[in-house]
């Protein structure tokens, strides 16, 4: 089955080798609109950017960096292990050296 919904997709960046990157998506925090997620993200920014940090040494097991954050259009199919990116709008992006 197929849902199309609003997420946030993230791009974490490996602190050792900033060319190896992660995506990571909110499966289980979907919006109704790219509104509904903007005003979530300006409300949580400092937790959502922290927890981004911590899922990764958790789940990676090394410091990385949010590369950006972005509330994304998606086509969700559970068959399948990433989804289709419609479209987005993005939150914050690291700045460039």
């Amino acid at each position: 089955m197929k849902t199309v919904v609003v997420i946030f997709l993230a791009t974490l960046l490996y602190a050792e080798n900033p060319q190896k990157s992660e995506n990571v998506y909110s499966w289980q925090l979907t919006f109704p609109t790219f509104e509904k997620c903007k005003q979530f993200y300006q409300q949580y920014e400092a937790d959502l950017l922290n927890g981004l940090l911590q899922h990764s040494r958790d789940k990676y097991n090394t410091n990385m960096d949010v590369d950006y954050v972005s509330c994304a259009l998606v086509e969700m199919d559970w068959q399948k292990q990433q989804p289709v990116v419609l479209g987005q709008n993005v939150m914050y992006q690291k700045e460039r050296q």
